[in-house]
């Protein structure tokens, strides 16, 4: 199907900065350099660019500098059967069509050129969408794990980097799959970022120390690993000029909510934590960062539940249903706090939805992440749990109450990129119960478990 050539051409005086900003809008990873007569004189991809700024190229060197003028076009006669012979030679993404002038007509892009070596008369069917290099920094963790899978399955390349402080065993099941790569490094290291970033399209960044009382333990560690290394990754993917990038913040932003109405993005935020204060830095610092050539998205994510492979038994849900499997009991402090509530694989399913948006859409927007039915106290959690779980009992104990008492609208998400959470809270207590009963989660008091066991026992070492 042909294509409007609109999206790819650019001049040759064009800059570096001013070609990746083209690519990024057409979402191929390429442009085709040509002059007013539309005579190609050229082919860059997103990688050209990438690899010129890090060898020093200035971002407002004209893009006749770098482009690749040896180019593989093919005729615009030129039949199927004759494209396949071509480009069984070598391997390409991109193939310019030209007419007999010399003038770029249309363009064959990767799925494209994969359908008509598996058959020639594909190239007649409508197109695919063009599969983007998605790094996950903490791919490895709770919602990371969840994410890869679903990237994977959805065909996109995916890398991965993680510190892998809590092991590798989330990622397995995908360390052998074709398009996944992991790499091992700390997010706090310069040269294991740019090696993580340099030849992806779309950064998302889960990488931090998660939950209250883990941010708790080292004040210091926080502020490194949850603010700075969050702005370092930032500036590296807008030295690359990387537009796209995810955040995965928090609704702990809300803190305590006054008179509970429920809270928009545009609410005040309430902080009562370390780790709720170190979402709203790093929210900013992204934020302030963002102009016509990276374009940040923050995802406030509602407390996520629900079977992972890094499971975790530290957020609310998973904790009541395992004690309530586990000890036949249900230990509440307080319960009249409000919280919003969203399952994991909900949040990977928002996390691909941003990154297929167009950029214009999501670009510096902050988006609520979970749905307004799952909006509970933790008294009508428990209940919840104890209608899956009955032989539990409500233990109600005069301890330290959890001041965070928020609700959360998600209207915006829903109303502008049509997400809707597909997993209820009731349906993840009973995948959490049944997990249990089918033996999993057996060694479920090892502090891998916990964010802030394990990060005390890290500490003591």
């Amino acid at each position: 199907m042909k294509k409007d050539l609109r999206k790819f051409l650019v001049e040759p005086g064009f800059t570096l900065r001013q070609v990746i900003q083209k690519i990024d809008q057409n979402g191929q990873g390429v442009a085709l350099v040509a002059g007013d007569d539309q005579i190609l004189q050229g082919i860059v991809t997103d990688g050209d660019i990438r690899r010129a700024i890090l060898a020093g190229v200035a971002l407002d060197l004209p893009i006749m500098n770098i482009m690749n003028s040896s180019f593989t076009a093919v005729p615009q006669l030129y039949k199927p059967e004759q494209i396949v012979a071509l480009t069984s030679k070598r391997s390409y993404r991109h193939i310019p069509v030209i007419d007999p002038a010399g003038r770029a007509v249309d363009l064959l892009v990767t799925d494209e050129i994969q359908r008509l070596l598996q058959s020639p008369s594909s190239l007649f069917t409508p197109k695919v969408n063009f599969h983007k290099r998605i790094l996950v920094v903490g791919g490895a963790g709770y919602i990371g794990s969840v994410l890869v899978r679903q990237l994977l399955e959805k065909g996109y390349a995916v890398k991965v980097l993680d510190k892998l402080i809590f092991g590798a065993a989330s990622l397995q099941a995908v360390q052998t799959h074709p398009s996944f790569i992991l790499v091992e490094g700390d997010t706090g290291h310069l040269g294991t970022v740019i090696t993580a970033i340099k030849d992806v399209d779309v950064v998302v960044h889960l990488a931090e120390i998660v939950g209250d009382p883990a941010c708790a333990l080292d004040p210091e560690k926080t502020q490194q690993m949850n603010y700075l290394s969050t702005a370092l990754i930032a500036s590296v993917c807008k030295h690359f000029q990387i537009n796209r990038f995810i955040y995965a913040s928090s609704c702990s932003v809300y803190g305590a909510g006054e008179d509970f109405p429920l809270l928009t993005e545009k609410s005040p935020v309430n902080p009562v934590s370390l780790y709720a204060r170190m979402k709203i830095e790093s929210e900013r610092a992204l934020l302030n960062m963002a102009d016509g050539f990276f374009s940040p998205t923050i995802l406030r994510l509602a407390t996520v539940f629900g079977v992972s492979p890094r499971m975790r038994f530290d957020l609310v849900v998973n904790t009541l249903t395992m004690k309530a499997v586990r000890d036949h009991q249900i230990t509440l402090f307080g319960g009249e706090q409000w919280r919003p509530n969203v399952h994991v694989s909900d949040v990977a399913r928002a996390v691909i939805l941003v990154l297929e948006a167009p950029l214009a859409q999501v670009g510096g927007e902050v988006f609520n992440v979970g749905s307004n039915e799952n909006n509970f106290t933790i008294n009508q959690i428990a209940n919840l749990v104890k209608e899956v779980v009955p032989s539990a009992s409500l233990v109600y104990q005069n301890k330290e109450v959890d001041l965070r008492n928020y609700r959360v609208d998600f209207i915006k998400i829903q109303h502008l990129l049509g997400f809707t959470a597909q997993v209820t809270l009731q349906q993840g207590i009973v995948e959490t119960a049944q997990a249990f009963s089918q033996g999993f989660f057996q060694d479920h008091a090892d502090s891998v478990y916990y964010n802030d066991r394990w990060y005390g026992d890290q500490n003591r070492r």
